[in-house]
């Protein structure tokens, strides 16, 4: 089932406005999907419920273009809806026929129930849809839309999912509640920190493809982590847009037999106000635009699958795996009307979260030119080293060994010990000019120096001196 299928772009835009619901009210919330399929091809019943804010009828009229685009033997354009705000006095039901053409006759009000001063609010909103022959296929599809609303992890949003088959004498049941191997998230967790705990599970499973990798779990803390938010505020009008990116990185697989070894692409999950969604090819054109080589990566090119997702394509992957999210959202939750993506935005983060991974582990993630130059360094380390020490001046050894912080000159120092220390100068110096760190603070020398202290007396004509310690 592609995702031009309409039975999914109906699933995805009822649960857009359920979430949407749920952000706006000021509660902790609860979202829930459920899909029953009868035997012998019988109509799929759906069901998407929250305890969000009451909903509002005029959003089901964004189904409108989507009720013409379907055939009426796939679906009839039929909503059941049943709501009720927080402070309604009753719970409120209609019939929503969307292939009516005159507005007024689209809402049919149903029997209302008095909820008797009772003290809550939600939506639910129910339909039929044909039972297709490729009904697995929409299953498999449905777990995976929902677990990646889980990698979100809202603060005040709960979400599950209930699936139950029937296939003659035998049932099905699957339920899929929102769990966590992270104890540290709280409800002061940011937004991109729980976007990062998600994401590490989504990693840790490959992708949603299996249940948790019991020996990739075990390195659930070796994971490296870039992230990146921007945002564009619009102070007049009080509302604005923020984007947040976070890479996870699998430096290498711990089990060679793991289906991480040699992942040589990525699909970067997009995700618009807490929900899943495909991406544009202007999105794409950002992905595919970044220099990526001034990260270590080398991009072999970029495309949108038959799901609507980014792929990103990788030419010689040092890397185990690579998983990218992108999530834009408007800074407001009182937004209803869906955000327009921000492609500069976009790219501001996305280069954030890239500068935030290089500059934890400058080590790993060098620029494809200082891989280049770092290939180098053992030779030149070795040609030193054996120049100091095949020196015939006893003094001039151990002044530099001593420079070198490798000990005194009694000490019976090896040649692999200075050729060790040299390399490790020289990689720093390399690192330090990729992550551009202050050379003044860090003074890029192969051979130790020390700046006068504060205290130390100025020359007469007043300017500081380095000294040497030769």
């Amino acid at each position: 089932m592609a995702s031009s299928s309409p039975h999914r772009k109906l699933l995805c835009s009822l649960v857009y406005w359920a979430v949407q619901r749920c952000r706006m009210s000021e509660s902790p919330c609860r979202l829930t999907i459920s899909l029953k399929c009868p035997a012998d091809h019988a109509p799929l019943r759906v069901s998407v419920s929250d305890t969000g804010v009451g909903s509002k009828l005029e959003e089901f009229l964004e189904l409108d273009i989507l009720a013409r685009e379907t055939p009426v033997e796939k679906w009839d354009g039929t909503l059941l809806i049943t709501t009720t705000g927080i402070n309604d006095e009753a719970i409120y039901r209609y019939q929503c026929n969307l292939q009516e053409e005159g507005s007024s006759a689209r809402f049919t009000k149903l029997a209302t129930t008095y909820k008797n001063h009772a003290n809550f609010s939600g939506t639910e909103v129910c339909l039929c849809l044909s039972n297709e022959a490729d009904v697995d296929d929409f299953i498999l599809w449905l777990v995976s839309f929902v677990r990646k609303i889980f990698m979100l992890r809202a603060s005040n949003l709960a979400c599950e999912l209930f699936v139950e088959q029937t296939d003659g004498a035998e049932s099905r049941n699957v339920c899929l509640p929102q769990d966590s191997d992270d104890f540290h998230l709280s409800v002061v967790t940011s937004s991109i920190d729980r976007l990062v705990s998600g994401l590490k599970d989504y990693a840790l499973s490959h992708g949603n493809t299996c249940d948790k990798c019991e020996a990739c779990s075990l390195n659930r803390e070796l994971l490296k982590i870039g992230t990146g938010a921007a945002s564009n505020i619009d102070r007049r009008k009080a509302k604005g847009l923020h984007a947040e990116v976070v890479i996870v990185i699998a430096h290498t697989a711990s089990d060679m037999s793991c289906w991480m070894v040699n992942c040589s692409s990525t699909q970067v999950l997009h995700f618009e106000e807490f929900v899943p969604s495909t991406i544009s090819q202007s999105s794409l054109d950002v992905l595919t635009s970044i220099d990526w080589q001034s990260y270590g990566f080398k991009l072999k090119g970029g495309h949108i699958n038959d799901e609507g997702h980014a792929v990103l394509e990788w030419d010689n992957m040092t890397f185990a795996r690579v998983d990218i999210a992108v999530h834009t959202y408007p800074t407001s939750a009182r937004e209803w009307q869906r955000s327009q993506q921000d492609r500069h935005l976009v790219r501001k983060a996305l280069k954030s979260a890239l500068s935030s991974l290089k500059a934890d582990h400058a080590g790993d993630f060098l620029s494809c030119h200082g891989q280049r130059v770092r290939e180098y360094v053992p030779d030149l380390a070795e040609s030193i080293a054996g120049l100091i020490l095949s020196s015939n001046d006893k003094d001039f050894q151990d002044e530099c060994i001593a420079l070198l912080g490798l000990g005194s000159e009694d000490q019976d120092i090896s040649e692999e010990a200075v050729q060790s220390s040299i390399c490790e100068k020289m990689n720093r110096i390399i690192e330090m000019n990729e992550t551009g760190e202050n050379v003044e603070d860090n003074v890029p020398y192969l051979f130790e120096c020390e700046k006068v202290d504060e205290d130390s007396q100025l020359d007469e004509d007043g300017n500081e001196d380095m000294i040497f310690d030769f």
